[in-house]
């Protein structure tokens, strides 16, 4: 009975020893089966951190290029502005200089009745302070046209026809049908690049 004793145990403990070694193996394949699942998924994240992290480089390169962008459209329509306020504020001094203005006004006076033909001319409308140049202008060109007063004219003539055409000439309406263009001139120069 002793032998049979120590067979079985010897077969139990062959048993026993093949089941751990078993679940060894299986409990290796296990581990590395989840190391690899973890490795996997750690690149797999990794490359969606990176990934993230891209576009947010890429959206913030573009927030801030849309920034600096309508800083500079800001920043070139102030310049823009400054420089014609500071071109009506020379017009302004040359209208308010009689001496400078009395060279001008007739120059744009003349434009008119050319473009017009002086025959035509009924009344020439000023502001009042300069209805004695302009009365003066039409005396020696000789044109007999009435000289009437308007302080809403500044800084130059409106000119209406016997047939009631009404044309303006003056030094700020002048300055106003340039500004787009000298607006995109004065941008480009002030911003070349």
């Amino acid at each position: 009975m002793a032998n049979l004793e120590a067979l079985l145990k010897r077969e139990a403990q062959a048993e026993v020893d093949a089941i751990i070694s078993e679940a060894k193996s299986r409990a290796s394949e296990i581990v590395a089966s989840a190391k690899e699942d973890a490795s996997s998924l750690t690149s797999q994240r990794e490359r969606s951190a990176q990934s993230q992290h891209d576009a947010l480089i890429v959206r913030g390169k573009s927030a801030a290029q849309l920034e600096a962008a309508s800083l500079k459209l800001r920043t070139q329509h102030e310049l823009v502005e400054d420089a014609f306020a500071a071109a009506k504020g020379q017009l302004d001094a040359l209208i308010k200089d009689k001496g400078r203005y009395q060279a001008v006004l007739p120059k744009l006076l003349d434009e008119v009745l050319e473009a017009l033909g002086s025959s035509d001319i009924a009344s020439v409308i000023v502001n009042p302070d300069d209805k004695k140049m302009v009365s003066d202008a039409l005396k020696e060109r000789g044109v007999s046209a009435k000289v009437e007063t308007d302080k809403a004219v500044h800084g130059g003539v409106r000119v209406k026809t016997k047939t009631n055409v009404i044309v303006s000439n003056s030094l700020i309406a002048r300055l106003e049908s340039a500004r787009d263009e000298l607006a995109a001139d004065a941008s480009q120069a002030l911003f070349a690049s």
